[in-house]
């Protein structure tokens, strides 16, 4: 366990930074992709991530809506195809908050 652990935030709490940034989709579905992203990595303070890191939190929550995406399948994404899901990135960081950089191997779920 990383020091960061005891400044992770939960699914209720990715939900409501996304709901103040004025998402216009409903708090279940806002709850999946929090879900998505919180179990490819835990979401705390910020810190920059990585373009495999970034694509890997793309691909957690592009996977709510496409569950079998792969990388592969967002690199041949048109980049405004790929744009709600980059905000709700930035929507997080803009509260100082975004996934945490993890040296393990990428986790991805799979919500049905």
């Amino acid at each position: 366990m990383t020091e960061e652990a005891g400044t992770m935030v939960d699914v209720n709490d990715v939900v409501h930074v996304w709901s103040r940034a004025g998402h216009g989709t409903p708090h279940d579905r806002l709850g999946l992709y929090a879900q998505a992203l919180t179990a490819h990595r835990p979401v705390g303070p910020y810190r920059a991530l990585d373009d495999a890191q970034e694509d890997g939190a793309i691909l957690a929550l592009y996977r709510v809506d496409r569950p079998q995406a792969t990388i592969a399948d967002l690199r041949q994404l048109p980049a405004l195809a790929l744009w709600s899901y980059h905000q709700m990135l930035h929507d997080l960081a803009r509260e100082g908050l975004g996934p945490l950089r993890d040296h393990g191997t990428l986790r991805i779920a799979v919500l049905r």
